[in-house]
Order: C-alpha cells, then structure tokens, then sequence
C-alpha cells in the first residue's frame, strides 16, 4: 500500500469468467482466419526480397547418434565385453544376449566399453545437458540404468556428480 499509494490508479474486479487474461489470438476477432495479406505486410516482404510460399511438399531431416556406432565399434575390442561373449557361448551369462548387428546386451540395456570418452559422454549428456538440470547420483544412475550397463557404472555416476561445482 505504501509504494501504490503515490500512484493514480483504479483497482477493478471482474467476476468469474470475464476475469480471464487476453493472449495475443482471443485479441482479434479475425485472428484464426486468414484471407488475405494486408498490403503494408506484402510491400515490407517484396522490400525484403521475401515471399509467402503457400503449398510447400515436407522435408524430413533425419538425425541419427553416433553414440551408439561408437558403442558398438568399441565393444569389438572391449576385454571385459570379450569374456562376457565367452561367456554366453558357455550359457554362464544368461542376462546378456547379442542381437544380430553383433552388439551385446545386458537384458535391455547396451553394454558400454571401457572407452573413457563414450562413458564420459553419456555421464555429461546425463548431468550437464539442459534437459537434466544436474540430478543428484541416485537419480542420475537411476535414468541411465535404464539405457546402458558398465561394470562400476554407480562408482562412476558417484564420482561425475560429486566434481560438479553446480
């Protein structure tokens, strides 16, 4: 009240349903439907050398992640990832199974190599991306147990976290 007080101003109420804030189409009763195009609009993009283009075929762009190539060359020459397809020649590895691009998998999840720059990229994508806002080690190891599988993985999701200064 103190800081309004100096001011020359009117407070009015509206009740129910007339006190709904106004975007920008419920302002024009002519918004939803488009005839023609004002002149002022076709002189400003004929100045800009523009034009509107009405009937256009779709474009797909196709984006596809290298991560998992370089999954499944670095398995090629994993150790560990080696003894685990001996493993499963021998029937001694039950949980893990090999699809028929040669990569293998524990359950539903991809095995990843013990390659420092694939496991850092998944633990920064996981902690850093501005979709995953910094999660905490349980919610992070959470979210990419679902994804991947690496011997000491909770170590390694523990150790990233606890270096972040965020």
């Amino acid at each position: 009240m103190e800081l309004i007080k100096h001011y020359d101003l009117g407070i009015h109420y509206h009740q129910g349903k007339a006190n709904v804030v106004e975007d920008a189409l419920s302002r024009k009763s002519d918004a939803n439907v488009v005839l023609a195009y004002p002149l002022e609009l076709c002189r400003e993009l004929e100045r800009l050398s523009l034009s509107i283009v009405s009937h256009t075929k779709g474009v797909t762009l196709e984006i596809d992640s290298t991560l998992e190539q370089d999954i499944r060359k670095g398995q090629l020459q994993d150790k560990k990832i080696k003894e685990i397809r001996e493993l499963m020649k021998e029937g001694k590895a039950p949980d893990f199974t090999e699809d028929a691009q040669g990569t293998i998998w524990f359950k539903k999840r991809i095995c990843v190599p013990d390659i420092e720059s694939i496991r850092e990229t998944i633990l920064r994508e996981a902690h850093d991306s501005a979709y995953s806002i910094h999660p905490g080690s349980t919610k992070m190891y959470q979210d990419l147990k679902q994804l991947y599988w690496w011997y000491g993985m909770k170590r390694d999701v523990a150790a990233h976290v606890a270096l972040c200064d965020i």
